[in-house]
């Protein structure tokens, strides 16, 4: 099923989005679309991630957030038609390298290990960050800070890793206590997680961890956050269909449609390309990300 997004969400004006719809999308960009790889004339299946606001999520039954606006934007630019499936984090990798996704929308970071397997296309920079309940006095504002600390975290995400590397280098390596990592199959878990007292806070994107504070009123997010990393859309290693993508979100960025998406977010202060560019093993550029 083809979902389009055709509202905006709802949001505390502390988070900044602006309510307003997007202006039509552009019409189908002749040379785009002459560049697509004979398999995708027919159209692109695009796995996305089911439960990452303000990124990619579901909300009254369809796919919402900047992610898939910009995904929206690259259908209509490429003049061909995108089937959308809502789908888990662990999903969309397995289902790219098995050929029943040809692209995964889901913020990815291009890790090391992930470029074996896929190509990246940078959407915008994003920090990563503690969201810790208001009525805590946790503080975290360095990386010793989390040390002992119990971390609810979505488990085989970019956050995750991070975490885990976080715990050896500035908490076992120096003598201190290691994080109690809590992984959990979605990022709604580990939320609860901390909701409910099992775990004192949560790690992800700093743009997620925001907008969880500012939907909820129950969070903060921490002092710390860590140097922004590119959030990508992967394809398959080696995918001419990357560079097809890039082309197209260079598109938005000069014509100021990438501006305006990430405005109607919130997140136009700060992440944002500059240059459009495809993430290889050969051109690694930036190795990391959710």
């Amino acid at each position: 099923m083809r979902l389009r997004s055709t509202f905006a969400i709802a949001a505390p004006a502390a988070f900044g989005l602006i309510l307003a719809a997007l202006p039509a999308s552009a019409d189908v960009i002749p040379a785009l679309h002459d560049a697509l790889p004979e398999e995708y004339r027919d159209g692109i299946d695009a796995a996305v991630f089911n439960d990452w606001p303000p990124d990619e999520f579901m909300h009254d039954g369809e796919l919402v957030g900047w992610s898939v606006d910009i995904a929206h934007e690259m259908e209509e630019r490429l003049g061909v038609p995108f089937t959308y499936t809502a789908t888990s984090f662990d999903a969309i990798i397995p289902g790219l390298v098995a050929r029943r996704f040809d692209a995964g929308f889901s913020s990815f970071g291009s890790t090391p290990e992930r470029l074996t397997e896929l190509d990246f296309i940078p959407q915008r920079k994003i920090g990563t960050a503690f969201a810790i309940p208001v009525s805590s006095e946790l503080q975290i504002a360095t990386e010793e800070d989390v040390c002992g600390v119990s971390v609810a975290v979505l488990s085989g995400g970019w956050d995750n890793q991070l975490l885990e590397t976080m715990s050896q280098e500035s908490c076992v390596d120096a003598g201190l206590v290691a994080v109690d990592i809590q992984q959990h199959q979605t990022q709604n878990s580990a939320e609860l997680a901390v909701q409910s007292g099992r775990a004192e806070t949560t790690f992800a994107s700093s743009a997620k961890m925001a907008y969880l504070a500012a939907q909820t009123g129950q969070f903060r997010v921490s002092d710390l956050v860590l140097q922004p990393v590119y959030s990508n859309i992967g394809v398959r290693r080696g995918d001419p269909l990357a560079q097809v993508m890039a082309d197209a979100i260079q598109t938005m960025i000069d014509d100021g449609t990438y501006v305006e998406i990430m405005a109607k977010w919130g997140l136009d202060d700060s992440g944002m390309l500059e240059e459009a560019l495809v993430i290889t093993l050969e051109n690694p550029e930036d190795t990391m990300g959710n």
